[in-house]
C-alpha cells in the first residue's frame, strides 16, 4: 500500500462524508458491504468498483487505494482487475466506522466513494421484571423492567405479552420505553397471570423470565382508617377500622400491623410496640399487654397476603385503665451536711426500676422519714423524681411512695447512710463510646471494704437533675448513654462503705468534642508605647463545645511583623511587649480544644507615640540621679581634711611638735563627747602595739621583755595582742620599720593589768612618711617598752611611765629615768581614776 496519499481534497470529501450516511456510490466508483450493521467483533468484508466512465480514470495511469484509518485492523485482497479494490477487517470493534475509497495517481489520491457500517450487538435479556396492581379507577397492571446495556448505534423494540386462561395480548412499545400499564381487560383479579418481556434488535431477540402472579398480591392497598379506640379491660385497647371506600369490597385474606406509642415524657422516651394481626375490615381487633394508666398513640398499616405494605392511617390516641403503681423504686440519698439545729441537709433522687408499674400518667411520690415509736413526718409530696429536705440525726430510715388516683405503691426503704472521710476511689477515667455515650472506668479504694457503688452524671449546660446508677462491687466500668454531644458533663463515683458513704471523684467529660463555636473577643487594658494588655471572658460552656486546652494570640504590624504568644487554656490574660510606638498592630485570638481551633475576629490596636510627659518622667530621674552623683564626688573631694582621714591620715611630726598639743588641737574634735567622762578622752599616739603582761611577767628579767624587743629593728607581732580586741589587731596589723614598711609604731605601752579593762579603745594612727628619728643616733635600738609605774607598792596604782629596768627597785629612781627622755617628757598619761 502506498503512502502520502492524504491530500487536502482527501480531508475535505472525508468530512463531507462523516456528514453523510451509507454513501455508496459516486459517478466514478461504488462501494459494496455485505451489511450496514454488523455484529461487533466480526470480520467486514468491503469493495470498491470503478466505474468506466470516470473522468478521474480516462487515458491516466491510475491505481485504487482504501486510506488509512488507524482504528480498522484490515488487509487487501489480491485482484486481477485493476478497477475493483477489496479489503478484509478481520475484526470490526467500533460502534460506526466509515470506509473510503481513492483513485490515485501517482501520489495524489482523490476519494471518490465510501459507506458508513455500524457495530452492535443483540439485546440483552429484560432484567427484574415487576408488575403492581392499582385498584385505583381505572384499574391497571403496572409492569416494569431493567433493559441492561442497550446498543445507542441500532435502536431495539421491546414487546410485553400477558396470558391468563385462554387469552393471550401483547402490547408492543416504541423504543427506549421501559414500562407499560396494562389495561383492565389484560389481566384477572384472583387468577394467575403469566408475564414476559421480549426485546428485538437488527442482530437478534432476548426474552426476560417468565413470571407467574397473582395481581391481587401485587396490589399496594391505600391507608385504612382507624374510626375508633376505647378501653374494653386492663392493659388492652380495642381498635375498630376499615379499609378505604373504593376497596372495602376485600374482606379475605387481610394482614394488619398496629403500632402503638406512649405519649408520656419527651419524644426520646416514647415506645413503640407492633402487633400484627389478621381480620377483616370492619371486625374490632385487641391490642393487649399494655401499661396500665398510659396514652397510646395507635397507626395501623395493612395488606392482601404478601402484597406491599400499604401507609401508615392517620393517629389515634387512647388511654388505657390505671391501676395503683406497683414494684420498688431506686434511690439515691446523699447527704450534703449538718446544719447548727442537729439537722443533716439531703437530697433524695429516684427512678423506677425494671419491675415498677406506675400504671397511671399522672403519679407522685412521698418521702416520709420514720421516726422512732413508728412516727412518720411527710417531708416531701412531688411529681418530680428529686426531693431536698432535712433529716434528724436520730433518723435512720426513709420510706418513698408513689401515688396515683387508683392508690398507692408499696413503700420502698431508704437507709440513711451518713457520709464519712473516707477516701475517694484512686481515679476515674471517662473515655467517648459515641455521640450519645461514654465509658467510664475506676479502680476499687485499695484496703477498703466497699459494699457498691453510686455512678452519677449531671449536664452543666443546662439546669437538670442528677442522673444516677447503682453499681456492683465488683464491677469497675459502666458505659453511660442518653448524653448529648459536644456538651460537658459532671461525671461522679461513690464508694459506700460498711459505715457510710464516702468521698466523690469528680471529672468532666464530653461524648465528642469539636472546634469551640465561638473565640471571646479581646479586649483592651493599659496601652503603652511598647506594649499592650489584653484581656477576654470565657467563652459560655454551652458554645466551649469541648475542654479549652489553649489559646494562641496572632498580632501583626503593617510591615507584617507576625508575633505569636501561646496560653494555657486556663489564662486569660497577655501583655505584648516589645511593640513599635504609634503603630497599628492586627490582633486574632485562636481558641482550641481537642476537637479543633477556631479563629476570632480580628480586633485593632493602635500604640501610642511617646509624649512630653513620659520624656519627662525618664528624663528627671536620670538627671537627679546624675545630680547626686556629681555632687557625692563633689563632697568628697572637697572635703580635704575628711577624705585626707580616709586615704591618708596625717602624723604628726614629734620632732617638731608637742604630743598633748596635737592632741587637744586635731583629735579631739573627731572623739565623741560622754556626759558621764568630765575630761576629755585622751587620744595617743599615732599608733600603740599594747601588750597585756601579767605581774609576774612584767617584772621578770631581760629574757622575757626579749620576746617583744628586737635590736636592729622594731616589730609588732600581732599574736601578742588578745583576739577580743580585734578592731586594735586590724589597725596595727605587722611592721618592720628597718626593710619594707612606710610607718612604725610609735612606742610600745605596757600595761600591768589587762588593756580590756580600759574605757576605750585608742585609735591607730600611722606615722607618716616623717625621716624624724625616734631617738638619738647614738641609740643602738629602738626603744624599750614602757610601762605605768606605781608611786605606791602595787603596780596597779602607778600614776605615770617609766623605763622599764629590772634593777630599778625604788619609786625615786623610776622617776629620775624621765630626764634621760626629753622628748616623750609629754607622753605622761594619767588614768582617768588618778584624774578623778
Amino acid at each position: 500500500m502506498a503512502h502520502g496519499w492524504i491530500s487536502v481534497r482527501v480531508v475535505v470529501w472525508s468530512i463531507m462524508c462523516s456528514f453523510t450516511a451509507n454513501v455508496r456510490s459516486s459517478p466514478c466508483a461504488e462501494v459494496h458491504a455485505p451489511s450496514a450493521v454488523v455484529p461487533i467483533g466480526s470480520p467486514v468484508t468491503a469493495s470498491c468498483y470503478i466505474k468506466e466512465d470516470c473522468p478521474l480514470t480516462k487515458g491516466q495511469d491510475f491505481h485504487v487505494e482504501w486510506p488509512y484509518q488507524a482504528n480498522l485492523n484490515y488487509s487487501d485482497v489480491a485482484n486481477q482487475n485493476e478497477s475493483i479494490k477489496e479489503i478484509i477487517i478481520h475484526k470490526f470493534t467500533d460502534r460506526i466506522a466509515m470506509l473510503h475509497c481513492a483513485i490515485c495517481r501517482h501520489e495524489d489520491c482523490n476519494v471518490v466513494a465510501g459507506v458508513e457500517i455500524k457495530a452492535a450487538s443483540p439485546p440483552p435479556a429484560p432484567q427484574n421484571l415487576t408488575c403492581l396492581l392499582n385498584l385505583t379507577a381505572p384499574c391497571s397492571l403496572l409492569c416494569t423492567w431493567n433493559p441492561g446495556q442497550e446498543t445507542s448505534s441500532i435502536p431495539t423494540n421491546y414487546t410485553l405479552h400477558t396470558e391468563f386462561g385462554t387469552q393471550r395480548f401483547d402490547y408492543v412499545l416504541a423504543p427506549r420505553k421501559h414500562f407499560y400499564r396494562v389495561p383492565r381487560n389484560g389481566f384477572a383479579l384472583f387468577y394467575t397471570v403469566h408475564v414476559h418481556v421480549e426485546a428485538v434488535n437488527a442482530l437478534g431477540r432476548a426474552t426476560s423470565e417468565h413470571w407467574e402472579m397473582d395481581p391481587m398480591e401485587t396490589v399496594k392497598l391505600d391507608a385504612p382508617e382507624i374510626q375508633n379506640v376505647w378501653t374494653g379491660k386492663y392493659g388492652c385497647l380495642r381498635h375498630m377500622w376499615s379499609l378505604s371506600e373504593p376497596q372495602r369490597w376485600i374482606v379475605k385474606r387481610m394482614f394488619m400491623e398496629i403500632r402503638l406509642t406512649t405519649m408520656d415524657g419527651k419524644v426520646s422516651d416514647r415506645k413503640q410496640v407492633t402487633f400484627s394481626k389478621n381480620g377483616k375490615s370492619g371486625k374490632p381487633v385487641d391490642v393487649c399487654d399494655l401499661l396500665h394508666g398510659m396514652n397510646y398513640q395507635s397507626e395501623m398499616r395493612v395488606r392482601y397476603l404478601s402484597s406491599p405494605w400499604s401507609e401508615w392511617s392517620h393517629p389515634t390516641v387512647a388511654t388505657t385503665l390505671i391501676k395503683a403503681p406497683a414494684g420498688h423504686l431506686v434511690t439515691w440519698l446523699k447527704l450534703l451536711g449538718q446544719s447548727a439545729n442537729r439537722r443533716h441537709r439531703a437530697e433524695l433522687f429516684w427512678k423506677p426500676s425494671l419491675q415498677f408499674r406506675a400504671n397511671s400518667m399522672n403519679v407522685s411520690y412521698i418521702v416520709s422519714l420514720v421516726r422512732p415509736l413508728s412516727q412518720r413526718n411527710t417531708v416531701c409530696n412531688t411529681s418530680q423524681q428529686h426531693c431536698s429536705f432535712q433529716i434528724p440525726v436520730d433518723v435512720r430510715k426513709i420510706h418513698l411512695t408513689a401515688v396515683n388516683t387508683a392508690g398507692k405503691s408499696n413503700p420502698t426503704e431508704v437507709a440513711v447512710y451518713k457520709r464519712t472521710e473516707r477516701g475517694p476511689v484512686p481515679y476515674l477515667r471517662v473515655y467517648p463510646e459515641s455521640e450519645e455515650s461514654v465509658l467510664t472506668e475506676w479502680s476499687s479504694p485499695v484496703a477498703s471494704a466497699v459494699s457498691f457503688y453510686i455512678l452519677e452524671w449531671k449536664a452543666l449546660h443546662e439546669a437538670s437533675t442528677i442522673s444516677f446508677e447503682i453499681v456492683d462491687k465488683n464491677q469497675s466500668s459502666l458505659v453511660v448513654a442518653g448524653l448529648e454531644p459536644y456538651q460537658p458533663y459532671n461525671i461522679s463515683i461513690y464508694p459506700k462503705y460498711n459505715n457510710g458513704i464516702g468521698q466523690p471523684c469528680t471529672v468532666m467529660a464530653y461524648t465528642r468534642q469539636k472546634a469551640p463555636s465561638k473565640s471571646p473577643e479581646p479586649q483592651f487594658g493599659e496601652i503603652r508605647p511598647s506594649y499592650v494588655e489584653l484581656y477576654w471572658d470565657e467563652i459560655p460552656l454551652q458554645q466551649r463545645n469541648g475542654i479549652i486546652t489553649s489559646y494562641r494570640v496572632f498580632y501583626w504590624d503593617d510591615k507584617n511583623s507576625v508575633g505569636v504568644i501561646d496560653l494555657e487554656g486556663t489564662e486569660q490574660r497577655v501583655i505584648l511587649k516589645d511593640l513599635q510606638p504609634s503603630s497599628i498592630y492586627n490582633i486574632i485570638l485562636m481558641t482550641s480544644t481537642t476537637g479543633g481551633s477556631i479563629n476570632g475576629t480580628t480586633v485593632t490596636v493602635k500604640t501610642p507615640s511617646i509624649d512630653a510627659f513620659e520624656i519627662v518622667l525618664i528624663v528627671i530621674p536620670a538627671c537627679v540621679g546624675l545630680t547626686l552623683l556629681f555632687l557625692g564626688v563633689f563632697t568628697c573631694f572637697s572635703n580635704n581634711r575628711c577624705l585626707k582621714k580616709c586615704l591618708w591620715p596625717m602624723i604628726p611630726d614629734p620632732a617638731n611638735s608637742s604630743i598633748k598639743k596635737w592632741t587637744m588641737a586635731n583629735s579631739q574634735q573627731d572623739i565623741p563627747s560622754f556626759k558621764e567622762v568630765k575630761d576629755p578622752v585622751l587620744v595617743y599616739l599615732s599608733h600603740f602595739s599594747l601588750l597585756s603582761l601579767s605581774e609576774k611577767e612584767l617584772w621578770k628579767g631581760s629574757p622575757s621583755t626579749s620576746e617583744y624587743l628586737h635590736c636592729g629593728k622594731w616589730s609588732y607581732d600581732g599574736k601578742s595582742v588578745n583576739d577580743d580586741h580585734s578592731d586594735s589587731s586590724r589597725d596595727s596589723g605587722i611592721y618592720n620599720s628597718g626593710s619594707q614598711s612606710e610607718s612604725v609604731p610609735y612606742a610600745t605601752v605596757v600595761f600591768a593589768n589587762s588593756y580590756r579593762t580600759q574605757p576605750a579603745a585608742p585609735p591607730a594612727y600611722l606615722r607618716s612618711e616623717s625621716t624624724q628619728p625616734l631617738l638619738s643616733e647614738e641609740e643602738p635600738c629602738s626603744p624599750r617598752p614602757y610601762e605605768k609605774m606605781s608611786t605606791q607598792a602595787e603596780l596597779s596604782e602607778a600614776d605615770h611611765f617609766s623605763t622599764f629596768q629590772e634593777d630599778l627597785g625604788n619609786k625615786e629612781e623610776r622617776v629620775s629615768l624621765w630626764e634621760d627622755f626629753p622628748m616623750l617628757k609629754s607622753l605622761e598619761v594619767k588614768s582617768i581614776n588618778d584624774q578623778a
